[in-house]
């Protein structure tokens, strides 16, 4: 017999647990095969980390979007200190996924330090190494999840972003 979860309310962070449920959801309803698991990155990168595929033909809104706050939103408790440098780790972690599975490992690594340096400048010379930490392990995920499948990310959140 199959039971509907409780809802998830997302208007209130809910912290890693919520976070990896909501993984874990989304891997569950991924569909098997390689479009499958491009569809089950765009699904998480769109809901977590506000990246639409389809406004790469609309490069400032693609990037406003991306700096911005996501549909879905989690906070910061639970999640391994190491990688948290805002209110919502999961928003950078799964950017850098996204980054991660379409880009050869070095341009992946290259946007991630692009991105930090422009960040850098725009939040007035404030450095983050958490982000950087962050931003490797999205990458090494993304790897992982083109290689093996949505199946692999649950395991992988939970041994690299709980605290």
């Amino acid at each position: 017999m199959t039971t509907n979860p409780t809802p998830i309310d997302f208007n209130r962070p809910g912290g890693f647990a919520t976070f990896l449920a909501d993984v874990e959801r989304c891997v569950a309803a991924a569909a098997p095969g390689w479009t499958g698991t491009q569809q089950f990155v765009c699904a998480i990168s769109d809901c977590y980390a506000f990246i639409r595929l389809q406004d790469l033909r609309h490069p400032v809104r693609f990037l406003r979007q991306a700096a911005g706050d996501p549909p879905m939103q989690f906070g910061t408790d639970g999640f391994n200190p190491t990688i948290v440098d805002d209110k919502n780790p999961a928003r950078h972690y799964t950017a850098f996924v996204f980054v991660g599975f379409w880009l050869p490992v070095i341009l992946a690594v290259l946007v991630l330090w692009l991105w930090e340096i422009l960040g850098f400048l725009r939040y007035g010379f404030r450095w983050s190494a958490n982000d950087i930490r962050c931003g490797y392990v999205g990458i090494r995920h993304g790897r992982q999840v083109r290689r093996g499948g949505p199946g692999v990310l649950p395991a992988l959140v939970r041994r690299d972003l709980a605290a």
